[in-house]
């Protein structure tokens, strides 16, 4: 049963309300009583369930005509969620601004640290090793 009926987005010719992955979730509103109220929707179901959402880690950022002004504030079980300049969903940083924008710096400054912190630390090791541990390194990352 779809909770989230009329709430949510086109992207393209694609409505969306929601992206889920494991628990992950990504709500999509083009208005904030929108996404208020399918934030009231996901505090009913939570509390049906017994399950908590804890408002200190969602965040919430906005795409579109109206980025650049002020945003009503959100509650999720009751607590404020913050407005961000950039949201981090499944490793990918989504920037607050007019058009879809993505931040890969985040994910490149990781990476280059990861292979600084294997080179820093493997003084004697075959370099065909080095490559590998690198390789499995940023796989799991």
């Amino acid at each position: 049963m779809n909770v989230f009926i009329g709430v949510g987005c086109y992207i393209s010719s694609l409505f969306l309300g929601c992206v889920l992955y494991a628990d992950d979730i990504l709500l999509l509103s083009p208005s904030v009583i929108g996404l208020q109220t399918m934030l009231d929707k996901c505090s009913e179901r939570a509390k049906m369930l017994s399950l908590e959402f804890n408002a200190e880690k969602s965040h919430c950022t906005v795409i579109g005509k109206k980025s650049a002004g002020d945003v009503s504030s959100v509650n999720l079980c009751g607590s404020p969620v913050a407005w961000c300049e950039s949201i981090k969903y499944l490793g990918v940083h989504l920037q607050r601004g007019n058009f879809i924008k993505f931040d890969i710096n985040p994910t490149k400054r990781a990476f280059y640290a990861a292979c600084n912190k294997i080179y820093l630390h493997s003084s004697g090791v075959d370099q065909l090793a080095l490559l590998k541990l690198q390789e499995t390194f940023n796989f799991y990352e």
